[in-house]
């Protein structure tokens, strides 16, 4: 029976020698090399059976060797163990970390050594000896690849790094999508990503267009991510979705997607738990290499992590400017609001108004139907005024049951008319009071800018408050 053959590379003739006499003795073919580079060499040109690699070696080291090895498809099964002269944690751990399947120190007992390469042959006994010629490389092929390698990592590492670099310099979540998400697209060409943060009974979506798409594509990549968040997640619905979409302006162009003709969801998990999901959607996404894909795993927690960070702090500032109630802008806020808006008119020649808008007789609804009945009413109030104004206009609650309205590019027409639809709104709308519904009113005063009686945002808000007190004076229930 042919004896199994030990390459040992150790650029010590002494430690070489030794090594070698001793396993010779134990009947073992012993191939030998004096760096990592020819190790690798013999290695990929020979039937192997068991390398040992010392770890300080000129031109290429223990550690870089046994990577290549264990990267190399037609080597990765060879076993390798690492000899030291030292016995230190550190040489342990890079040893196992690029691969090595053992760890040994020379200053072992001779037997201990001989002991290690018996078992770790017996064990490796089954493994089918002779690779095919046409199979192997040479190891100048191997280092070929291991620079491609190289460049891919130092390509991902880069990418990685804009992601987190993203987080230092953006805070706002929209900008934070966006710009992670044009990221990702230098890793994966996608005509329509997402990503979705999932917070126990709510889901949170963002869609991307980054590529021209039907809004067909875009719904199917949607309703795509969402069936696999609820598979992911145990089958259970959701209580709330809200969906949101960007479309980059400048971006690529292109054929416009009418088909989604590839699709990739790649989940994240913190402790065992779902927490979001990527999802990429496009033509290109089909031919995503394996590496890619499997690269889109770091990115994904990259991503989540930076969009996740910009989301609490997005949630942070809010308790500073939101109504904790209402969800709409504070008192503190709303005025500020006013101020600013007040200066941009001012500089651009242009008009806005502001509504004062309170509940009439709302004492009644506490005292007939409880405090928690008044809040839900508050709330609903609130959710009535803000889908009725347009989306470049502001809610805010003023105090208590009175609110706020600032309405840009709006002279003082235009407001009465839009007082006068939010008036009919509530009027017409059933408010839930508890186990009740309730009916209630508003009266609404309008004041503008530019305009004879304002010169500051204070003199604007008093004459809002002074058109609301004659609304009032008037019979309620209108606006004035």
């Amino acid at each position: 029976m042919e004896p199994s053959k030990v390459l040992i590379a150790d650029d010590s003739p002494l430690a070489l020698r030794t090594i070698e006499k001793l396993l010779t003795e134990a009947g073992l073919a012993v191939v030998t090399a004096r760096d990592g580079l020819e190790a690798l060499d013999k290695v990929v040109s020979d039937d192997i059976d068991l390398v040992i690699l010392d770890v300080m070696m000129p031109r290429m080291n223990g550690y870089q060797a046994c990577r290549l090895l264990k990267s190399e498809p037609t080597t990765r099964g060879v076993p390798v163990v690492i000899l030291t002269s030292k016995d230190q944690e550190g040489d342990r751990f890079w040893g196992l970390e690029t691969g090595a399947d053992y760890y040994i120190t020379k200053d072992s007992e001779p037997q201990r050594i001989v002991e290690l390469v018996r078992n770790v042959l017996a064990a490796e006994g089954s493994r089918p000896r002779g690779r095919a010629a046409e199979g192997r490389r040479t190891s100048l092929d191997i280092l070929s690849q291991v620079n491609d390698l190289l460049d891919r990592k130092l390509y991902e590492a880069t990418i990685l790094s804009e992601i987190g670099r993203v987080a230092r310099g953006l805070v706002a979540k929209d900008e934070t999508f966006t710009a992670v998400m044009s990221l990702v697209g230098r890793v994966a060409d996608f005509a329509v990503g997402a990503m979705a943060f999932v917070e126990e009974e709510d889901l949170d979506v963002v869609l991307m267009v980054r590529r021209p798409a039907t809004p067909a594509v875009v719904e199917e990549v949607k309703a795509r991510l969402l069936d696999v968040v609820v598979r992911e997640h145990g089958g259970a619905p959701f209580a709330r979705v809200v969906a949101r979409l960007f479309t980059p302006s400048g971006g690529p162009g292109g054929r416009e997607e009418k088909t989604l003709d590839g699709f990739l969801t790649v989940p994240v998990t913190t402790s065992d738990r779902l927490a979001g999901v990527l999802a990429l959607g496009g033509r290109r996404v089909a031919r995503m290499s394996p590496e890619t894909v499997a690269f889109l795993g770091q990115v994904a927690n990259q991503a989540y992590i930076v969009m996740e960070n910009a989301r609490l702090f997005e949630r942070v500032r809010n308790l500073s400017v939101r109504d904790s109630l209402t969800d709409l802008y504070n008192h503190r806020h709303a005025m500020e609001l006013v101020s600013v808006e007040f200066t941009r008119v001012g500089r651009y020649q242009e008009a806005f108004s502001l509504l004062m808008i309170d509940v009439d007789d709302f004492k009644k609804v506490n005292d007939e139907y409880g405090h928690p009945a008044g809040d839900a009413v508050l709330k609903e109030l609130a959710r009535v005024i803000k889908e009725t104004v347009r989306t470049v206009d502001v809610v805010g609650r003023y105090g208590g049951e009175e609110f706020v309205a600032v309405l840009p590019h709006t002279p003082h027409g235009e407001a009465l008319e839009t007082a006068e639809r939010i008036r009919l709104r509530i009027h017409d709308h059933v408010f839930p009071a508890g186990e009740r519904k309730v009916h209630v009113t508003v009266s609404v005063g309008v004041a503008s800018y530019p305009s004879a009686n304002v010169d500051s945002p204070s003199t604007l808000i008093r004459e809002a408050d002074k058109a609301l007190y004659r609304a009032k004076e008037a019979g309620r229930d209108r606006v004035a």
